[in-house]
């Protein structure tokens, strides 16, 4: 016991000193478990202007040809994202940081959006993005976050959260920080194709479903994880939600750090688009499977047995079941309960094992606007104003469309106003 406090003290001490010695040389030992983000070219000359460096394969996500000088004559604003902030599927001028400028007289809105990308991958973005001098910058960053290709390798993919959380205390310390470079710590790497050449079925079929598109095939009719499957699955995108907040905030961060105005915004989704794959969470998974089955065709057991009775029986049974939860936000919308039918989509969104984006990142988004300070515009209202008639604002599950991007900007437009006015 004593021995135990006389190595606590000493470790103390040093780290102690340290600290005292990083604070004197300006120094920082601490390590980040974030993955390092990748080196590419944003921002390619023309003619005395910037613009968007093209696409160059895979390392380089469709952009928009802004084109913009390198001194500003007016007030800058940039939008940073994915495929939502760019406008996919709409014409330049239809994005919504185009219609964003036409509420704005005078001021430059530019629009930085990537498709395909997500916050680790947007860093290069933003500090390119910065180094245009920007006076607001609006993160609406998320709807590609479970989509990214960044895993765990070797024994720490097993338990991906643990593991991230151990790399968060021990990142603080700074003897571990100055030993790091000599530790073969865990790393996440990286990867198109998470390749395991010791993979397990579970593995496989963990692998089949993160693909983009996910291959289904091996899930079923209609298509079910298996409680393995889903709980890896699960902790994979709590990982995934995790490593986004704290990119987050880096954002916000950086761009403070640069002297601009960060704006973050949640971002909008489809609820009344179908779950992609259900997932067996506490039920017996025969059960929901056959229960499911039942629900997708249509013929159900017994006299009096309803489409309700199935679900009713399928949410006892295992109450995060998304296809299930869907059916029962569904029927509350027919009934013309829109907030009990808001919620249950919501519900089901969250636990879809392959989703776009979950009401966790925006519940993310709104503690880091909280935490950090920042302005934040709720786009997530729009997700209710559609459930009506999505079509009217959808083009798919996450993109908007002209009428929607009109909507978005109107929401942002008070609060970039209001942000250019403090600068």
């Amino acid at each position: 016991m004593m021995a135990c406090l006389v190595s606590a003290l000493a470790l103390a001490l040093v780290e102690g000193s340290l600290r005292l010695v990083e604070a004197v040389a300006r120094r920082d030992w601490t390590v980040s478990p974030l993955p390092d983000p990748p080196s590419y070219d944003v921002l390619c000359e023309s003619g005395g202007y910037y613009v968007l460096c093209p696409d160059k394969g895979r390392d380089y996500e469709r952009v928009r040809p802004e084109r913009f000088a390198g001194k500003r004559d007016r007030p800058r604003v940039i939008a940073i994202g994915e495929s939502f902030v760019y406008g996919l599927g709409l014409a330049t001028g239809e994005a919504w940081p185009a219609r964003l400028a036409a509420l704005l007289p005078g001021t430059e809105v530019l629009n930085f959006g990537r498709c395909g990308t997500y916050a680790g991958r947007l860093i290069p973005v933003l500090d390119a993005a910065l180094a245009a001098h920007p006076d607001v910058v609006v993160l609406a960053v998320g709807n590609n976050e479970h989509t990214m290709t960044s895993y765990y390798t070797g024994w720490a993919g097993r338990h991906p959260l643990l593991t991230y959380a151990l790399a968060q205390r021990l990142g603080s310390l700074r003897i571990y920080g100055l030993l790091h470079g000599l530790i073969d710590s865990p790393h996440i790497a990286e990867s198109f194709e998470a390749a395991n050449p010791d993979a397990t079925d579970v593995d496989r079929l963990v692998a089949s479903a993160r693909r983009r598109p996910p291959n289904l095939t091996g899930f079923g009719d209609p298509p079910l994880a298996g409680p393995e499957v889903t709980a890896a699955l699960e902790e994979e995108q709590r990982l995934k939600e995790r490593i986004f907040g704290d990119w987050m905030r880096e954002m916000v961060r950086r761009t403070r750090a640069a002297g601009a105005v960060p704006i973050l915004a949640t971002l909008p989704v489809q609820l009344t688009t179908p779950p992609t794959l259900s997932g067996v969470h506490a039920g017996d998974a025969a059960t929901v499977r056959a229960l499911l089955a039942e629900l997708s065709s249509g013929q159900y057991a017994g006299d009096r047995r309803s489409r309700a009775d199935v679900v009713s029986a399928g949410l006892r049974e295992d109450p995060r079941v998304a296809e299930f939860l869907y059916a029962d936000g569904m029927a509350d919308l027919a009934l013309g309960d829109e907030e009990a039918g808001a919620a249950r989509l919501r519900d089901a969104v969250e636990w879809d094992m392959i989703p776009d984006i979950t009401p966790s990142l925006n519940a993310i988004i709104r503690d880091v606007a909280s935490t950090e300070g920042c302005a934040l515009v709720d786009l997530d209202t729009l997700s209710d104003r559609a459930l009506r008639d999505p079509a009217a604002m959808f083009l798919d599950r996450v993109h908007v469309d002209a009428a929607g991007a009109d909507a978005v900007a109107a929401l942002l437009a008070p609060s970039v106003k209001s942000a250019l006015m403090v600068r």
